[in-house]
């Protein structure tokens, strides 16, 4: 009798989900990261914030 074999499947890694608070719209979002504001202090901010006030991850600055 033939063996049957299963695709490979590779294990699932969950998502790391962080939430933080948003200090524009002062609220806590899944999608906040860190920026600069103008003073140059290190605040959060969500992807909805970032878009509105031309806000750039501090990851993504060169």
């Amino acid at each position: 009798m033939p063996q049957r074999t299963q695709p490979e499947q590779q294990p699932a890694i969950p998502e790391r989900t962080v939430i933080g608070w948003c200090a524009w719209h002062e609220a806590y979002s899944n999608t906040a990261r860190p920026v600069r504001d103008s003073s140059g202090a290190r605040l959060f901010a969500c992807v909805s914030c970032r878009q509105a006030y031309d806000l750039v991850p501090i990851g993504d600055q060169p």
